[in-house]
């Protein structure tokens, strides 16, 4: 399935002769990245939540969110970079991430991912929909879309739901220039997390002190 899609891919890319044929291949050299935070240090947060929040990355069934590098050449295809691959599968390592920036921030009693025996009234679900190189022009474009939905575990209700995207431009038609590319892109997803979470939660806080 994977090589009749990719070949499908490289026809669509030769009719419209606008994308390198390096993308995909690299050199034969093994090749493994982690997807690295690139934001401004956090600032400690104006106003404590009080609350302990638990995040919970959910793995995806596409190759977005495996330790392939995919990318696409073509709407709704995907292929993987034979020679490169990620260290951590993209929904476990934001969801680390997430939980440094948001300790950083210091709003939250604790931070922690589930399932590391950490007690938390609030759950946030992290999905990953698309991680992956764009490589329809040349060099291309780093495209990422999380979905989010924070629930308070004491009531069983859901608090909010949002879908969360960033884009940066690829400066080479490589594997190492795609996986930066991914890693800035991932960083303002960051950003918009970090203010998102923050403020749904904060309206909980309010009510469990009146």
């Amino acid at each position: 399935m994977l090589v009749r899609l990719l070949a499908a891919a490289a026809a669509t890319a030769l009719a419209s002769g606008c994308v390198s044929l390096t993308v995909g291949k690299d050199t034969p050299v093994q090749s493994q990245f982690r997807i690295v935070d690139r934001g401004a240090p956090p600032a400690p947060a104006a106003r404590p939540i009080g609350r302990e929040l638990v995040i919970a990355p959910q793995p995806g069934a596409s190759v977005d969110d495996s330790f392939a590098l995919a990318y696409s050449r073509a709407a709704q295809q995907r292929a993987a970079y034979q020679f490169a691959s990620w260290s951590d599968r993209p929904s476990s390592r934001l969801a680390q991430l997430l939980v440094d920036r948001l300790t950083a921030r210091n709003a939250f009693t604790s931070v922690a991912l589930v399932g590391r025996g950490v007690a938390g009234n609030l759950q946030l679900n992290l999905t990953v929909n698309d991680f992956f190189h764009d490589a329809s022009s040349d060099p291309g474009t780093a495209r990422v879309e999380v979905s989010a939905e924070l629930i308070d575990r004491t009531t069983r209700r859901l608090l909010g739901r949002k879908v969360f995207n960033a884009t940066a431009p690829v400066e080479r038609a490589d594997s190492a220039a795609a996986a930066a590319a991914l890693s800035a892109a991932s960083s303002t997803v960051l950003d918009q997390l970090t203010a998102w979470v923050e403020a749904t939660a904060a309206p909980s806080a309010l009510a469990l002190r009146h």
